[in-house]
């Protein structure tokens, strides 16, 4: 079996007794085969005892395991030794915790945050059962019915897309992926009653339209999930739901009317039909500015060339649409 000298460079932090975090470096030989998570156990065992890190199943399924490797976030029980190998093999590979927690001690990290965030947003389904006959009874769902949801069931909360959010990097306050895909999952439960209740809470402030459509959160999901869906189609519910009283649904309903319209965005209008008008007073000074600086968008916009197809696309999707609820 092959095998070779690899080197680790691993994030340490105590703040019992680290004024600030720092690196340490690891040179151990490994086989074809062999996980991150296999790799850092034996560095624990026999190089480093102190190396403090989260794992149990080893199998894909907990998630407690997973950190940044190579400035990614991971699963460190599935990933490979060999896959993380870069230019010739000699360069260290990277292992650090997870972005946008709090470090407790080197790779672990305080999941409290996401855990306050899930309890804040009803992430659990509220049947239609009294609750004298809970327990008592079943709800059967559907093969069909549970085939909406059947994706986003597969999170495990190991807090990768969290981590790799660039909405949560800047502004930890943000509702974060994981939440809002356990939203899109609960509200799509034929058992729930919260749909309403729910969409209200994870639309506010710093919530469903803050996302910036990255992708991140997709893109490195352990388990796939495509987390971006989830959130398109909780802000189609909203609108399904006639939820459209805040900003962010004002801003995607005159993004919607511009297209439809002309083709090209009205951006000159785009600040009153979004924030109101006392809002839109506050940007004066700025449109002040960059009218100075030649760069006011123009007030009568023309429409595309072609503009018909796009309003014959806009036509079959609400005939689309119009027949999906009529047969509803």
């Amino acid at each position: 079996m092959e095998r070779k000298e690899v080197a680790f460079r691993i994030y340490r932090y105590n703040p019992q007794v680290d004024r600030q975090p720092f690196y340490d470096n690891f040179k151990i030989a490994v086989e074809r085969g062999i996980t991150i998570l296999r790799a850092l156990n034996y560095i624990k065992e026999h190089l480093e005892p102190r190396l403090t890190f989260r794992a149990f199943c080893q199998a894909g399924i907990c998630g407690s395991c997973a950190v940044r490797i190579n400035g990614v976030s991971k699963l460190a029980c599935t990933t490979q030794v060999w896959d993380e190998l870069t230019g010739s093999g000699d360069d260290p590979i990277l292992v650090e915790p997870l972005n946008n927690l709090p470090v407790i001690r080197d790779l672990v990290v305080d999941i409290d945050p996401v855990m306050e965030k899930l309890k804040q947003n009803y992430s659990w389904v509220r049947p239609a059962i009294a609750e004298g006959e809970m327990g008592q009874k079943e709800h059967c769902v559907s093969d069909g019915e549970f085939e909406a949801i059947n994706a986003a069931t597969d999170c495990i909360l190991c807090g990768s897309c969290y981590s790799e959010c660039s909405m949560t990097e800047v502004n930890p306050r943000y509702i974060s992926p994981p939440v809002l895909l356990k939203a899109f999952r609960m509200n799509n439960d034929t058992r729930d009653t919260l749909g309403c209740e729910r969409l209200g809470q994870v639309s506010g402030d710093n919530g469903l339209w803050d996302c910036a459509h990255c992708y991140k959160c997709a893109e490195h999901c352990v388990k796939h999930i495509p987390i971006v869906d989830g959130i398109h189609r909780l802000r189609e519910e909203m609108f399904e739901r006639h939820m459209t009283r805040s900003e962010g649904a004002r801003h995607a309903q005159a993004f919607f009317d511009d297209i439809r319209s002309t083709g090209r965005l009205r951006e000159a209008t785009l600040p009153l039909r979004t924030l109101g008008v006392v809002k839109t007073l506050r940007m004066v000074p700025l449109a002040a500015k960059m009218g100075m600086k030649g760069r006011t968008p123009p007030f009568v916009v023309k429409p595309v060339p072609g503009i018909d197809r796009v309003r014959g696309i806009y036509r079959r999707l609400e005939a689309n649409r119009a027949a999906k609820q009529g047969g509803e």
